[in-house]
């Protein structure tokens, strides 16, 4: 804090009267000015008989200053701002940088020269832990259990060397067993380590960019540092350990720990990933936590986030203690990687919304929540799926994504999904499945026909590109999926079914009438349950202005809308969304293969739309 100066002007006070009633006043005027400023500069460290030049800096807001250094005998040694010292003794010499302005006001300032015989490099190391909180999962109940937490190793993460100034002197990375080091660091310098919650590697392959970031504080990025403590003059040990700020019975402390879990699953959700192909490149991902998230949709930046999610490059992951928390929830964690694995590597066409384990859900959905789960599995080489919650963080649910079973087995069944792409991956046999891909075929699907098919992405356009590349295993395939009561898939549209035949949602425009016929309802649920959503796919020989019509013909006081997409490549062309019983769009297009997404924004119980391209 800078002292303030006052001086006082005194003025001549003028009575004045007005009228019967009298009033007096009076005024004194202040002015300030602030004090000077001094700076010695950082300590410096020299070998013995070198010369070394110490400059001070000083300043006055309102005034001109003079300067003197003076040693800790108060000698002076110069008038100037800067003088040369010759180190001719050994040992640690303290100067004293004074600067006055002009009203007699004196600040200081002073720094340290270490003459030593022969200057040391040390080195400084060390290994970098967080707490890990494991879950408890028994016949009675599932919670996390505090009393087993872990020390574990900080993988790949950003570290920090500071000085005393909070200065860089150097950076490095932990390994994969969270070792750290520093070296040829001068001898009794202070130094503090930090360590970011983030990992990014470029310039080379394999690649990535992936930090922690709080979404209730200017998307900050979450550090861990240690104190500022001299190196001394031998090679020394620091480790850092992140809490998780358990107290017994609450949280009491910082959960430090909590931005560091999350990336250990990422670091093993991107090993499985690197396993299939070590030269990956992986997409810049935030992911996005803090106490404040929680259950409640809305904005944000104030932690209503709704549940954790994946959107656009971004996980958004709940901390709100007691309620929903899900750092130490790394198959929750795996899955919303999931969803960035195909956004990044390959592709979705999910509409989202709520979904559970016995939901008759829109192929897309089924298929990228049941490959969010069963990735889950693969990633942390762990098939029982649980998500904690509730006081204290004793509850929550578990799924076992290897033998889990459902009401309602079969293609549009995110549980049937997910035991399919399980079994297909992993090295233990059950039921009709004897095959053990291991992440490699599957990866090959995703980063090539999955993301190229002129269909919608579901378990059909998975399994007939599985197929096609592993010929040698096709009938294990069809074995595996079979026991989700899913008969043969032989293409990517998974023509013939006999389960649900009458919601099966791919209908071809007639040739001739240039037409078709489909039904929506709600039999199923609504948003994005199977039966609300019904695909027309057509082709146009030649380009030019079509116009696309959805009118209601049976059922009740229907409002369709439809999203078109082009087939090859696939891309979104337009949508409309219209009020009323008739929806119509005039829109350009160009010689290919189309897609119609064809739903009712009313959610009615049943309706007929006949569907015409024109």
């Amino acid at each position: 804090m800078k002292l303030l100066k006052l001086y006082i002007l005194m003025l001549l006070s003028v009575i004045a009267f007005v009228g019967c009633g009298g009033g007096g006043s009076s005024s004194t005027t202040v002015i300030t000015s602030s004090d000077p400023i001094a700076n010695a500069g950082a300590d410096k460290t020299i070998l013995i008989n070198d010369v070394v030049t110490i400059t001070g800096t000083g300043s006055d807001a309102d005034g001109n200053v003079s300067f003197e250094w003076r040693d800790s005998n108060n000698t002076l040694i110069t008038t100037n701002a800067s003088f040369d010292y010759n180190g001719t003794a050994l040992g640690v010499f303290t100067f004293k940088f004074l600067v006055k302005d002009d009203d007699n006001i004196t600040v200081e300032d002073s720094m340290n020269v270490n003459v030593l015989n022969a200057i040391t490099h040390v080195s400084l190391s060390g290994k970098i832990t967080y707490d890990l909180v494991p879950v408890n999962v028994n016949a009675n109940s599932i919670g996390l259990d505090y009393t087993g937490t872990t020390q574990e190793p900080c993988k790949l993460l950003l570290v920090e060397l500071l000085d005393s100034s909070d200065n860089v002197m150097d950076f490095t990375e932990t390994n994969s067993t969270g070792d750290y080091s520093f070296t040829n660091i001068v001898q009794d310098t202070e130094v503090k380590v930090r360590v970011y919650a983030k990992m990014h590697r470029s310039g080379a392959t394999p690649a990535w960019d992936v930090k922690v970031v709080d979404n209730t504080n200017t998307y900050s990025t979450y550090v861990m540092e240690g104190s500022l403590t001299s190196v001394g003059d031998t090679n020394t040990t620091r480790d850092l350990n992140a809490v998780s700020g358990w107290g017994g019975s609450a949280y009491t402390s910082t959960r430090v720990a909590a931005p560091f879990a999350m990336l250990d699953t990422v670091y093993s959700a991107m090993s499985i990933v690197l396993s299939a192909d070590s030269s990956a490149v992986f997409a810049p991902l935030v992911v996005n936590w803090s106490t404040l998230n929680t259950v409640a949709s809305g904005n944000k930046t104030s932690g209503q986030i709704g549940t954790s999610h994946y959107i656009g490059g971004n996980l958004f992951i709940l901390g709100d203690d007691d309620l929903d928390t899900d750092e130490y929830d790394d198959h929750v964690i795996a899955h919303e990687w999931g969803h960035y694995y195909e956004d990044k590597f390959s592709r979705s066409d999910s509409i989202g919304g709520s979904h559970g384990g016995v939901d008759i859900l829109d192929i897309r959905v089924a298929f990228g929540e049941g490959w969010g789960n069963a990735f889950s599995g693969m990633a942390l080489n762990n098939p029982i799926y649980f998500d904690t919650s509730d006081a204290g963080q004793t509850g929550g649910f578990t799924i076992n994504v290897e033998s889990g079973t459902t009401s309602n087995p079969g293609w549009f069944s995110e549980t049937s999904v997910e035991n399919i792409l399980y079994d297909l991956f992993d090295s233990t046999d059950d039921n009709n499945d004897t095959l053990s891909l291991g992440f490699g075929p599957i990866h090959n699907v995703f980063i090539g026909a999955e993301k190229a098919t002129t269909a919608f992405t579901s378990i059909f356009t998975f399994i007939k590109a599985l197929k096609d590349e592993n010929g040698g295993s096709s009938a294990a395939i069809d074995n595996i999926v079979s026991d989700e009561s899913i008969t043969t898939i032989s293409d990517i549209y998974g023509t013939g079914r006999t389960n649900k035949p009458a919601s099966y949602p791919y209908h071809d425009l007639d040739a001739v009438t240039k037409s078709v016929v489909v039904t929506i309802s709600n039999a199923d649920g609504s948003e994005n349950k199977l039966s609300n959503r019904q695909y027309v796919k057509f082709d146009v020989s030649a380009g030019g202005d079509y116009t696309i019509k959805v009118t209601q013909t049976n059922g009740t006081d229907s409002d369709p809308d439809f999203y078109l997409y082009k087939s090859s490549p696939f891309a979104f062309v337009t949508l409309s969304k219209g009020s009323g019983t008739s929806e119509q769009k005039t829109v350009t297009l160009t010689q290919g293969s189309y897609l119609l997404d064809i739903s009712d924004y009313k959610n009615v119980p049943t309706a007929d739309l006949n569907v015409t391209v024109n």
